[in-house]
């Protein structure tokens, strides 16, 4: 196993409120994968994990009537009160995390809505120390424009119905520059193409999307089409290996999950390549694939496809600790 494994998205055990997740996983997700504890990640090769508030209102509306700030904020206090049980470090750099004894967690936000409606809440993230902000989530904001719905229906139903142009607006076009000026790192994942294309022409860092796959493998409006894999790269960027796989959708095996690693590395190159493997937070895992102890099925899947030994090492953590270090310092 590599040195340094770092998975680039991942969510913690309290994603939404605890009655309302007992009755979605008793009711309607039998099948979704057992909660991965921080206390858990010490028994596996994971050495730092990007953990994600989610801050559109699929996960916010749940927590009224104190609205979506209150709710952003008491997902990042949920996160370091276990990270801290479990004896996890809180980190902001990659300096931290090399030096830390204990699994690192870095916050991260998935769907940047509070600050589409309140740009000087870049100030109040970076301060709690937030270092990756994906854009959007599962809902268009003042920022940008999906690439499925919820319902995994293809874009939002504002852009489907020709109510909203796709794309980055120009409150996203100012944010992405003050994203690359107080160092904290653009997750493009759940953006539409157009949405990408215009951060990717704009930043001046790299970005990652932290959780997707290969449309020429499947199409799949979650996945990333060359172009965009492209761009991505072009910027330095990361694209995240995501083990998700349910209902035919996603990989389903680990021979899907080598498909994508070879089509993304030939593309893009695997200097450009991380895991993200969205943990707590999908709906089902490609076979053979359980959760965090599994991470060498991740890294073997690897060699599989073809890369060497310090290629592997690179998409298990080194190459996202040389684009943290390069965007966070």
């Amino acid at each position: 196993m590599t040195e340094l494994v770092i998975d680039m998205h991942t969510h913690g055990t309290r994603l939404l409120p605890q009655p309302f997740r007992a009755l979605h996983r008793r009711f309607l997700a039998r099948s979704w994968p057992e909660n991965t504890t921080y206390a858990d990640l010490a028994e596996t090769p994971v050495r730092a994990v990007v953990a994600k508030a989610v801050g559109d209102p699929l996960v916010t509306r749940w927590r009224r009537p104190w609205g979506p700030w209150h709710a952003v904020r008491r997902q990042f206090a949920e996160i370091r009160a276990d990270a801290s049980a479990a004896g996890c470090r809180m980190a902001t750099t990659v300096a931290e995390i090399r030096a830390s004894r204990e699994t690192a967690v870095l916050l991260g936000i998935e769907g940047a809505d509070v600050v589409g409606a309140d740009p000087s809440r870049l100030d109040d993230l970076y301060a709690l120390g937030v270092r990756v902000v994906g854009l959007v989530h599962y809902a268009d904001n003042e920022l940008g424009t999906i690439c499925m719905s919820w319902d995994k229906s293809a874009a939002s139903p504002a852009v489907r119905a020709g109510r909203r142009e796709p794309g980055l607006t120009a409150l996203g076009a100012e944010v992405v520059a003050e994203l690359n000026r107080r160092g904290m790192v653009i997750d493009l994942a759940h953006a539409d193409r157009e949405t990408i294309m215009d951060v990717c022409a704009r930043t001046t860092a790299p970005v990652i999307s932290s959780h997707t796959g290969a449309r020429a493998v499947q199409d799949f409006a979650r996945y990333l089409g060359d172009d965009e894999i492209r761009a991505i790269a072009g910027t330095g960027g990361l694209i995240g290996l995501w083990p998700y796989g349910d209902k035919g959708i996603g990989v389903s095996t680990v021979d899907d999950f080598v498909r994508h690693v070879r089509h993304l590395a030939e593309v893009a190159g695997p200097a450009h390549l991380c895991f993200g493997t969205d943990m707590n937070g999908v709906s089902g895992l490609m076979s053979g694939y359980r959760g965090a102890r599994d991470f060498a099925v991740l890294t073997e899947a690897l060699r599989v496809a073809g890369l060497s030994e310090p290629e592997v090492a690179g998409v298990a953590g080194g190459n996202a600790a040389r684009v943290l270090t390069k965007v966070c310092g």
